[in-house]
């Protein structure tokens, strides 16, 4: 998939909230003020930042004025840098679960924009569209590589392990003890580290996470509520119902009908 949201306001859908993308995502942000967290550690938010977030790798955004925070966003498959690589080149650094993060100067900012320009135009050149699709975003990452302040790879830290148990384990049952014996930490230890970390504790991380997951089935999948609850991991229809009214401030029926 590849998509150009330009400079959406408002308050994120994963405001405060871990999350992974399923596609590669650059991310330029137009607002000043509050952070970005990823890999445990925090960026600011501010004017004529470009930000690259790679396939999986966890995120989330918590700008100070949260309901003006405007962004634009540049999504586009793994492959289509995955496809260009032969093994060397600066677009190694541009890969599955990396984060790299600049500051583009204020010269350049008019260029920033004209490549975005260029992308959305592209939409009217049907026989071309790809071609300028790629040249521009890879102008892009040309840009963002110039400038880039700090690149992060996966971390070997036990909270991002613990993430990527948790993900992988979403559909089933967890506990606290399972997780810490995966990732061979001790209990008291992981809950108060995790809960530094993340603003929230295990449990809660993992409600937040079940319920993201269910917001995306209820948009893009014609299953049944219950379904929806089983598949992601809910104990019963009734407790998914109630936490997710909880988080959401809407059933799970009510949602579906308004995002459809």
């Amino acid at each position: 998939m590849k998509k150009l949201v330009y400079r959406e306001i408002g308050k994120d859908a994963y405001f405060k909230i871990w999350h992974a993308s399923e596609e590669h995502l650059l991310i330029y942000m137009h607002s000043d003020g509050g952070s970005i967290v990823c890999s445990e550690k925090t960026y600011p938010i501010k004017s004529g930042v470009l930000c690259f977030i790679g396939v999986g790798k966890y995120h989330y955004t918590m700008p100070d004025e949260p309901e003006t925070y405007e962004r634009t966003k540049l999504i586009f498959p793994e492959r289509m840098i995955s496809d260009l690589l032969d093994g060397k080149g600066f677009l190694e650094q541009f890969s599955k679960e990396a984060f790299i993060y600049a500051v583009i100067p204020k010269e350049e900012h008019d260029e920033v924009e004209r490549l975005f320009a260029e992308i959305m135009e592209s939409n009217n050149d049907a026989r071309h569209r790809d071609a300028i699709y790629l040249h521009a975003t890879l102008k892009l990452l040309i840009l963002l590589d110039r400038y880039s302040i700090e690149s992060t790879q996966p971390t070997s830290g036990f909270i991002n392990k613990a993430i990527e148990y948790i993900c992988d384990n979403i559909f089933h049952e967890l506990t606290i003890d399972e997780i810490c014996a995966a990732i061979h930490v001790s209990k008291y230890h992981f809950c108060r580290s995790f809960r530094a970390a993340m603003n929230m504790t295990v449990m809660d991380y993992i409600l937040k996470t079940r319920i993201v997951m269910a917001e995306s089935m209820l948009r893009k999948e014609h299953i049944s509520v219950t379904e929806v609850s089983e598949r992601c991991g809910f104990s019963s229809i009734s407790y998914f119902c109630r936490v997710f009214k909880q988080e959401t401030g809407k059933s799970p029926l009510a949602y579906r009908r308004e995002v459809q």
